[in-house]
């Protein structure tokens, strides 16, 4: 079976050191379709690292990917969630093999 990636798209850091960094949620083996089941469930309790003191936040869709918008008390951040397929990963190579074949 196929492995997904959930991933979030961030800022991260601050001041000079600010930039916009992928990180791993969750995997999950299966379908696509139980990583978006499982992307729809992490989303509404996801914590983005700014703003620190958030306020409103807006979630969008277009397709398969969310756009998180949070705003905080002196600018506006957001992130982006999508699945992704594992293809290959160097910590694990018996991925790859389990990936041959897949579409």
């Amino acid at each position: 079976m196929p492995r997904w990636a959930i991933v979030v798209e961030e800022t991260t850091g601050s001041g000079d050191h600010t930039r916009w960094s992928p990180r791993v949620l969750a995997q999950v083996v299966g379908t696509r379709e139980h990583a978006m089941a499982k992307l729809s469930a992490l989303i509404p309790t996801f914590i983005p690292q700014h703003p620190r003191l958030p306020g409103r936040r807006v979630l969008l869709r277009d397709g398969d990917t969310y756009l998180l918008i949070a705003s905080g008390w002196a600018d506006d951040y957001h992130c982006v969630f999508r699945v992704w397929q594992v293809v290959s990963d160097s910590d694990h190579p018996e991925i790859a093999e389990t990936q041959s074949g897949t579409g």
